[in-house]
């Protein structure tokens, strides 16, 4: 119950799209103001110094222009209000010109003030400028300072003496007009650079998402299939792995629908099939009896192969149930399990395909002899067919063994036409290996599986228009094939 809850819950989640701000969009929108901010901060600190330095600097200037004009006219001292317009334009309290030792108070309010700070712009390096603004910007008592440099135009020092209110208010402004700026241009850069990754990311990811949720509810509905854009950047890539991603799924939805739809139908099939041939196995035993040489000779061999499909129609339903059958492993010789094969086969009695067995008549293999029977019996019948079907004059079926280093091979090889390339890619998957018209594709993957199962491989050595040869690799020591089967 608390798992239906929670898959509920999580499916109402994803059909919901989140709020603006919970969303992708209003994050990237957020993060971009906050960003473009810091760099706009990061900015304001050196400009408000620099700004500081060229507003004290356009002071001295003004100051060194008035000085050039009395300094040639030596005169004594600049009339009242000659000293009252030069200190509005300064904005200061006191102006001095000092050459050769000798200072001229260029014009003075008689005002007595205590200097907090001197600030020698000659030597006023950027973490000074950056200090003394941000001093002034930040103290709430009012201030004197004195400020001098080189004159530009004669080899003497002018010097300010100014209260900091002034100062201050340039800075407030200025800084007033950085940050409404800052700001515009903030949400100007966001909404821009919001525009742009929602174009080229957001919405993108929103139609993979949507797509993804409508796929799951439906997934073998094929016009849910996501349609790729013509992007070759990495969300075009992601669009194109999804459809393909889709398209396999539901290629494999329907092949397991169809096999559990097989699945049954041959447990069905299989039941009645079991009663059949223990039917016939009753009257083989029959036939054992009559003195006829030639039904002695033959009920044997056609006892074992009823036992062999009574086996079968077990493991089947054993299969349906997903139960695997434990192997019975044991010491066999693989000669007389290959002849047994060679005789369920026929090719004694049809002629048409020539039977070469060069196993080694005394080696032995640690396996399970119904299973590795099951192999032979599918590769070598799979063989046969393929060398009837092309007509060919040399059929010939051969097989061989050799023991290696901890493991046994085996080769089985054919005249017949070979295998295609589209068919040897799939040539151990069930229902798709098949390279003759009416085949199952099964015989190679049954094959395939039961070598797995005993910790071995199957592959297709080599094929051509001349034959093909399947090698089998099975492991020797029994401890290793405990631990490969697991």
């Amino acid at each position: 119950m608390d798992r239906e809850n929670e898959q509920e819950g999580s499916n109402e989640m994803s059909s919901k799209r989140p709020s603006f701000l919970r969303g992708l969009s209003g994050k990237l929108l957020v993060l971009t103001i906050i960003f473009v901010m810091i760099a706009e901060v990061l900015i304001f600190v050196p400009s408000i110094a620099n700004f500081c330095v060229t507003w004290l600097q356009n002071k001295l200037d003004t100051a060194e222009v008035a000085s050039i004009v009395f300094l040639d006219s030596k005169e004594v001292m600049l009339s009242g209000e000659a000293q009252r317009q030069l200190l509005d334009a300064t904005q200061s309290m006191t102006v001095v010109v000092r050459e050769g030792g000798m200072s001229t108070l260029m014009a003075s309010n008689d005002m007595e003030a205590e200097l907090s700070a001197h600030i020698n712009l000659d030597d006023f390096g950027p973490l000074n400028a950056i200090a003394t603004a941000f001093t002034f910007l930040i103290s709430d008592q009012k201030q004197y300072y004195r400020v001098y440099a080189t004159m530009k135009s004669r080899d003497a020092i002018i010097e300010l003496v100014q209260e900091d209110r002034h100062l201050v208010s340039a800075l407030l402004i200025y800084s007033k007009n950085v940050l409404l700026i800052s700001f515009a241009i903030s949400l100007i850069t966001a909404l821009l650079v919001y525009m742009a990754l929602h174009w080229l990311i957001v919405q993108p990811i929103r139609n993979i998402s949507g797509n993804m949720s409508a796929f799951s509810e439906d997934p073998e509905n094929s016009a849910l299939i996501f349609a790729p854009s013509k992007r070759l950047d990495e969300i075009g890539i992601a669009e194109h792995r999804l459809k393909d991603f889709q398209v396999d799924l539901q290629n494999t939805l329907r092949q397991k629908r169809r096999l559990a739809d097989l699945g049954l139908a041959v447990s069905q099939v299989n039941h009645d099939l079991r009663n059949i041939l223990a039917s016939a196995l009753l009257i083989s035993d029959r036939m054992s009896n009559l003195s006829d040489p030639t039904v002695r000779e033959l009920a044997p061999r056609l006892v074992k192969t009823i036992d062999r499909a009574v086996e079968y129609t077990s493991s089947v339903l054993g299969y349906s149930k997903a139960q695997e059958t434990p192997l019975d492993r044991c010491l066999l010789g693989l000669y007389q399990l290959s002849e047994e094969v060679y005789e369920l086969l026929g090719l004694d009695q049809k002629g048409i395909v020539i039977w070469v067995n060069k196993i080694p008549p005394e080696l032995e293999i640690e396996a399970d002899a119904k299973q590795m029977f099951r192999v032979l019996m599918n590769i070598c019948r799979n063989a046969v067919q393929a060398m009837e079907t092309s007509n060919h004059t040399n059929a010939i079926l051969q097989i061989s063994a050799e023991r290696n280093i901890g493991s046994v091979s085996i080769r089985i090889s054919d005249t017949g036409p070979g295998i295609g390339t589209d068919a040897r890619k799939k040539f151990f998957q069930a229902f798709q290996g098949s390279t003759r018209q009416g085949g199952t594709g099964l015989g190679m993957s049954i094959a395939a599986e039961l070598m797995r199962a005993h910790g071995g491989s199957i592959a297709i050595e080599s094929t051509d228009s001349s034959g093909t040869v399947i090698l089998l690799n099975l492991p020797d020591d029994p401890g290793n094939l405990d631990i490969a089967a697991e």
